[in-house]
């Protein structure tokens, strides 16, 4: 089985490691999102990615990416109130 920390990075990674399988499309597009709610900072990406797999361990890797575009969102919501 595939290391989900690497699968994220991958995603992430403009150009995808050959070494390990494909992402899916929609988890791409996820990944795209979390990174413009960002600002392209892959590395504060990542560790919103390692804080929700901490509480939740074993989901998928879109499942992750979901929470975290999910949370950033509900976070910029907040701040525009």
């Amino acid at each position: 089985m595939p290391n989900q920390d690497t699968d994220f990075q991958n995603c992430l990674s403009a150009q995808p490691r050959r070494d390990n399988p494909p992402t899916s499309k929609a988890t791409q597009e996820l990944a795209s999102e979390l990174l413009i709610l960002v600002n392209d900072d892959s590395n504060k990406a990542m560790a919103i990615i390692k804080q929700i797999m901490y509480y939740s361990p074993n989901k998928s890797i879109e499942w992750y990416c979901e929470q975290a575009v999910a949370k950033l969102n509900r976070q910029l919501y907040d701040v525009a109130k």
